[in-house]
């Protein structure tokens, strides 16, 4: 699937003939006037916020009149939310954007995504969903296609007041992003860092370790070629026994590339910024001509539900 810019006119007729307030998600619809929406005018930011809306009616008569750019709305609560002030709690959002990824499979440069590496960024949302609710046990957790990835949006009462420095510790549990005391627990963090580290080890050796600059030549030779028994050895939490000829710096400096790698994940600026925006679930991402929707099933997510009728249309 080829993405590219929507047109204006193609904006106007996406939010006249295409935009439902069906697709806009009940944790939204049921919070509206608690929140502040934002919109990018021209495609230079989102550069008009502070905007309240008490009835979908009024958000609706919005985009069909003006068919913004983008279209952004609150992940915190408000009491005004107008002058953004009055705070009442906040979602606790991630967001997975497969222009960003680590350690890609695929080819893409800067601002470009592929239906590879946004299936890397759905397998990673996936894998933080079932850690969100199996070991944080949080249950209302949504996720969003976002044009150029995912964002995950929890809305647990007990995940609303988390402030930045909790919410920063929830980012380094779900990527694994720091090294356990103990690896070798079964469950909980030690768990997830193995399977991260394992999925990061994994791709430096398809890449050659070109990503890991300082790691000797001789090294770098002997993990690619002991591939299979390291991922073994990570799996099972024995990070001493990594190839007998690696010394304790080597060890460290590995372990430390994978840990950069893992933080890398998500985006956790998103995550600890208590009034942050997030694009809108049923709007148009206009930089790439997808729709921005509410995923029902984040194992079963298909592209093609993401396409606006203009793109398909325009395609025949």
């Amino acid at each position: 699937m080829k993405m590219r810019p929507a047109t204006p006119e193609e904006r106007r007729r996406f939010y006249r003939e295409e935009w439902t307030r069906r697709e806009v998600p009940d944790f939204i619809l049921r919070t509206l006037p608690l929140r502040e929406f934002a919109f990018d005018v021209d495609g230079t930011g989102p550069n008009n916020r502070y905007n309240q809306f008490e009835t979908v009616e009024q958000l609706e008569n919005y985009l069909r009149d003006r068919a913004p750019f983008a279209a952004y709305a609150s992940v915190a609560h408000y009491q005004r939310p107008a002058d953004r002030e009055g705070w009442m709690g906040a979602e606790l959002a991630f967001d997975i954007d497969a222009k960003d990824l680590p350690l890609k499979t695929c080819g893409c440069q800067g601002a470009a995504v592929c239906e590879r590496c946004l299936d890397e960024a759905r397998r990673v949302a996936a894998e933080f969903g079932d850690a969100l609710r199996d070991d944080l046990g949080l249950a209302n957790v949504s996720f969003v296609y976002s044009g150029r990835g995912f964002h995950i949006r929890v809305n647990d009462a007990s995940a609303m007041n988390l402030g930045g420095s909790e919410r920063g510790q929830v980012v380094k549990y779900l990527t694994g992003g720091s090294l356990p005391g103990d690896v070798t627990m079964v469950g909980g963090y030690p768990r997830i860092f193995r399977s991260r580290a394992a999925r990061a080890f994994d791709r430096l050796c398809e890449r050659g370790f070109q990503d890991a600059e300082g790691l000797r030549k001789p090294l770098v030779a002997k993990l690619i070629a002991g591939r299979q028994a390291a991922l073994g050895m990570i799996r099972q939490g024995r990070l001493k026994d990594l190839t007998g000829g690696m010394g304790e710096k080597s060890r460290e400096q590995l372990l430390e590339i994978i840990t950069r790698a893992n933080a890398a994940l998500t985006d956790g600026k998103v995550t600890i910024d208590i009034k942050r925006i997030l694009r809108l679930p049923s709007s148009l991402h206009s930089g790439v001509s997808m729709k921005c929707l509410l995923i029902k099933d984040i194992d079963r997510f298909r592209l093609d539900d993401a396409v606006p009728r203009f793109v398909r249309e325009g395609a025949r």
